[in-house]
């Protein structure tokens, strides 16, 4: 009944995406500027025709994410949308389906997105993978220890220059699930669109000592039609170390006179409350993503800085055949070993594993909730958990 394909032109999923996100008149200009410049930049869309009409579509992002300790391409999924006449016919079923086979044959080891309902992702073996924390608090109320001479500077830039995008991805290389980005992944970031009302800019402030990038603070500036009161949206905070956090705390401080709230997106880890002086106004933690393995054999080589251990999976994903089966998991002097295996010690979906190998989870907390299953010579062998945090939204 359908047809699976990369779209035969893009601007067909403008009349889907206008109904399935119930975008506003206002909205609808700046939704085919962006998707012209999405499709400059090489991102696709696939979608599911039923003869010549377009039943169901999404964008495929290629992104270079961090996993573990090594950089792997993962495939993003946004704009993932359907006609309302289809729902519930198959339509998006099929899609995702068949984009399983696409991601793993364009090389993505995993595949990321940001889900509008968990568990429908979940029946197609996408789990949960991160986490942020939201923080609202007024800049004033920051405190932080005096300063040494460290000869910091500061340098508000509408756009990062190659210095701050080297420091980035330096950076995101080697911390929580951070993607890597290029000019296009930073003009993502920074363009403001028309359907961004509220947003009055975009840009990110670097901050060097002796002519070196050692921070970079991403952030948006916006105030509400009907508030006097702006906010000073802060999504990274990227410092070589605690001085050089110091340092942005500082600067953040001294926008007290400008800046009426202050709003903090930051990972779990990132334990900011030492340095107020009273309680945020809010503090919230937010489920963002979910993950999904792509590839059990596209695994084999992951760097992880974990000891020895071996165990054996017996993977459950019907949906992707070549993943279904026992598999022989090791780490073996840091480096992981996937293969075909016999005998398997745990049994579980392939999200539930996915969430495991990211970091977000472990085999003990998914064996209490009965997402896995225990066989017998299991003998509790497990990943420890890490931070996943993915600042880049899709």
């Amino acid at each position: 009944m359908y047809s699976y394909r990369e779209l035969d032109v893009p601007q067909q999923v403008l009349p889907i995406a206008k109904s399935a996100f119930a975008l506003r008149v206002s909205e609808q200009g700046s939704i085919e500027e962006w998707l012209s410049s999405a499709i400059e930049h090489g991102r696709r869309l696939y979608g599911v025709y039923d003869g010549d009409s377009l039943m169901s579509a999404f964008m495929l992002y290629d992104f270079d994410m961090r996993l573990r300790n090594s950089v792997v391409p993962m495939g993003g999924i946004g704009l993932l949308c359907s006609r309302l006449d289809a729902r519930g016919k198959g339509a998006v079923r099929t899609m995702l389906a068949n984009a399983l086979q696409t991601m793993r044959t364009q090389g993505h080891v995993v595949s990321v997105l940001d889900p509008f309902n968990e568990s429908f992702y979940r029946n197609y073996g996408w789990e949960k993978f991160s986490r942020r924390q939201n923080i609202e608090i007024a800049p004033g109320n920051l405190e932080i220890p005096e300063a040494a001479d460290a000869h910091l500077m500061a340098t508000d830039l509408p756009f990062p220059d190659e210095e701050s995008m080297a420091f980035y991805n330096h950076y995101a290389s080697n911390h929580y699930t951070l993607v890597q980005r290029g000019h296009r992944e930073w003009e993502g970031r920074m363009t403001v669109r028309e359907w961004s009302e509220d947003v009055a800019a975009r840009g990110v402030v670097r901050f060097s000592m002796s002519d070196q990038t050692v921070g970079l603070l991403e952030y948006e500036l916006s105030r509400k039609a009907s508030e006097y009161r702006s906010m000073f949206t802060v999504n990274l905070l990227a410092a070589s170390d605690e001085s050089v956090l110091h340092e942005m705390l500082r600067y953040l401080k001294r926008l007290s006179h400008q800046i009426s709230t202050l709003r903090l997106n930051l990972p779990l880890d990132i334990q900011l409350w030492p340095y107020f002086s009273d309680r945020p106004e809010k503090h919230s933690v937010r489920d963002e993503f979910m993950i999904r393995i792509l590839s059990m054999e596209a695994l084999n080589g992951l760097s992880i800085a974990l000891p020895d251990m071996s165990v054996s999976v017996d993977v459950q994903d019907p949906q992707a055949a070549w993943n279904q089966g026992v598999w022989a998991v090791s780490i073996e002097s840091g480096i992981l070993r996937v293969k075909k295996g016999e005998r398997a010690d745990i049994r579980c979906g392939i999200g539930a594993l996915s969430s495991v190998i990211s970091g977000f989870s472990t085999f003990a907390e998914l064996l209490a909730a009965r997402r896995a299953e225990a066989l017998e010579s299991y003998r509790g062998q497990d990943f420890p958990k890490t931070v996943p945090f993915l600042a880049d939204h899709f």
